[in-house]
C-alpha cells in the first residue's frame, strides 16, 4: 500500500496546486488507511459469513440427526402399539374361549344335577 500512497500523492501533487505538501501527505495517508480498514472489514465480514454458513450447516445436520432419532422412536412406538394390539386380541380370544368353556361347564353341571 506504500506504493499506492506514493502514487496517489504524486498524482494529486501533479493535478492540483499544492500549498502544503505535509497536508497532502497526511490526506493520502488517511485515505490509504481508510482503504486498508475497509479491506480488512470486508475480509473479516467474509470470514464471519463463512463461519455462519458453516455453523448453519452444522445446526442443520444436528436437526436432521434429531429428526432421524424421532423417526426411530416413532417406529418403536408403532411397533409397541402393534404388539399391545396383538396381545389384546389374544387376551380377548382367551376370555371368549374361557367364557364359552365356563358356560358349557356350568350348563353341564346343571344338567348333571337335574338328571342325577
Amino acid at each position: 500500500m506504500k506504493n499506492l500512497a506514493e502514487l496517489l500523492e504524486s498524482e494529486l501533487e501533479n493535478a492540483f496546486e499544492v500549498k502544503n505538501k505535509k497536508s497532502l501527505h497526511n490526506y493520502v495517508s488517511i485515505l490509504v488507511n481508510s482503504i486498508l480498514e475497509r479491506e480488512e472489514i470486508n475480509k473479516r465480514f467474509l470470514q464471519i459469513s463463512n463461519e455462519i454458513k458453516l455453523l448453519s450447516e452444522t445446526v442443520k445436520l444436528g436437526f436432521e440427526n434429531v429428526n432421524r432419532r424421532f423417526e426411530d422412536m416413532n417406529k418403536r412406538f408403532e411397533d409397541m402399539n402393534k404388539r399391545f394390539d396383538d396381545t389384546n386380541k389374544k387376551i380377548n380370544i382367551l376370555i371368549w374361549v374361557f367364557t364359552i368353556w365356563m358356560t358349557l361347564f356350568s350348563g353341564l353341571s346343571v344338567f348333571l344335577k337335574l338328571y342325577q
